[in-house]
């Protein structure tokens, strides 16, 4: 893998924001103020890494992932992929946009058509974006079903045939059929049962180390994050409140609530769980979020300026940024 700091980014998202109109009451009423579901947010993705955005829901996981996507398209800020902003692609270059990021979401059986064979459903992506002679497209299926660790002879069945844990392999494979570049990867674990998440997860790291992806991981599975991720972002609120390389940031969380997601989770060891704390309180509307820190009405080292003012985002060691008062 590539660890050059000065090689350009293969994406690059750059102050995004994303804002929805707050419906009223009433169906014909007017909307009332905005839903800031992203809200000014920045971060790289390198070629061969994971970058990793974690916090609790409603945070603006999901929406950035879509907005990557382009799935819908931001309210302000840009998306540059290789050096190109998403937004002025028309044609051509949209398609090969689409084509070099690819999706895995949360539930696979959702993802597939339960009508169509598994080899119609990997074959999809290639029939409709390269010229494939019949051969070629079941040669290319069966060699992806073989790189998820499933057989070329069950391309001929149904989704409802497999278990969770191979629709969501299926789904991986179909990811990987036009090389993607860049895979966002949306809770892509935690619809599977505990026995076979493993599993999944190291396929997906050796996937990465055999084609050269980059992730972008959506998660709140602290554990998930950890094992897979070079890089962690923290969102709160629809803002990136701390970045770091991720042991750096398992080790030295900075953020209190950077503290509180680590603290809540489950104890690596017994009796850890009886020395962590978890932050009370609610996440603000996104309609109406505090003024100054949003995390300050949560937490429990907030004082005068927390309140007032909003932190930026700033560099403290190498690759390590917060953004809080306390530093």
């Amino acid at each position: 893998m590539s660890t050059r700091a000065d090689a350009a980014p293969l994406l690059q998202v750059e102050g995004v924001r994303k804002y929805f109109p707050a419906a009223g009451s009433l169906p014909w009423s007017r909307a009332r103020g905005y839903v800031r579901a992203v809200d000014g947010i920045s971060f790289v993705v390198h070629r061969d890494e994971t970058l990793s955005l974690v916090g609790e829901s409603g945070c603006g996981k999901t929406t950035t992932a879509k907005l990557v996507l382009r799935l819908d398209e931001p309210t302000a800020g840009r998306i540059m992929f290789r050096g190109q902003d998403i937004k002025t692609l028309r044609g051509p270059a949209n398609r090969r946009y689409r084509a070099g990021i690819q999706a895995v979401f949360q539930d696979p059986w959702s993802s597939l058509n339960p009508r169509m064979r598994v080899r119609d459903v990997i074959a999809e992506p290639l029939v409709v974006n390269q010229r494939l002679r019949r051969h070629e497209v079941e040669e290319r299926v069966a060699q992806l079903l073989m790189a998820v660790g499933l057989e070329p002879a069950m391309a001929s069945n149904f989704p409802h045939e497999f278990s969770g844990g191979q629709r969501q392999r299926i789904v991986v494979a179909r990811a990987l059929s036009l090389n993607p570049a860049l895979i966002v990867l949306d809770e892509p674990v935690s619809a599977l049962d505990v026995s076979i998440r493993a599993q999944t997860m190291n396929l997906l790291k050796d996937l990465q180390e055999r084609f050269g992806m980059s992730y972008l991981l959506i998660a709140h599975d602290l554990a998930t994050v950890r094992y897979l991720s070079r890089r962690v972002a923290v969102m709160y609120a629809g803002q990136i409140v701390e970045s770091a390389p991720a042991e750096k940031l398992f080790a030295q969380p900075m953020h209190p609530y950077t503290q509180a997601l680590i603290d809540a989770a489950a104890p690596a060891r017994p009796g850890d769980g009886e020395q962590r704390a978890v932050v009370g309180g609610e996440v603000p509307s996104p309609i109406n979020p505090p003024a100054g820190c949003r995390f300050h009405p949560r937490c429990p080292f907030a004082f005068d300026r927390c309140s007032r003012e909003a932190p930026r985002l700033v560099e403290h060691d190498k690759g390590h940024t917060v953004a809080c008062h306390l530093y």
